[in-house]
């Protein structure tokens, strides 16, 4: 769980594993935000972001060297997300020409 003040904006960086394929083959990657913890978003509903890959030659330059993260910024300077006060659920989004990967990864308390 992650924590930050509501008039900041910091990176927000969830690693994913890449199983099967590689890397390119990832067309989109999303975040999507709530305070229900029960919810289920649909595909459309997510905001979509950066894949960091820092196993490219050279890695990305937001990258952690030898790590794959979908990278999003969230606050008000200029985030791709601004979040209220609250116990967000963060899912993350990873489309495939065949496949649409949703996963909840985290909660994010902004204070």
């Amino acid at each position: 769980m992650a924590e930050i003040y509501r008039t900041g904006t910091e990176w927000f960086a969830n690693q994913i594993t890449i199983t099967r394929g590689k890397v390119a083959d990832i067309t989109t990657v999303g975040v999507y935000h709530s305070l229900d913890p029960n919810v289920v978003p649909e595909v459309d509903e997510f905001t979509a972001v950066q894949v960091a890959d820092g196993t490219a030659q050279p890695p990305d330059e937001l990258a952690e060297a030898g790590k794959v993260d979908v990278l999003s910024l969230i606050g008000p300077k200029n985030g791709d997300v601004e979040l209220g006060p609250g116990d967000w659920q963060r899912f993350v989004l990873l489309q495939t020409a065949t496949e649409d990967i949703i996963r909840k990864i985290d909660v994010i308390t902004i204070l």
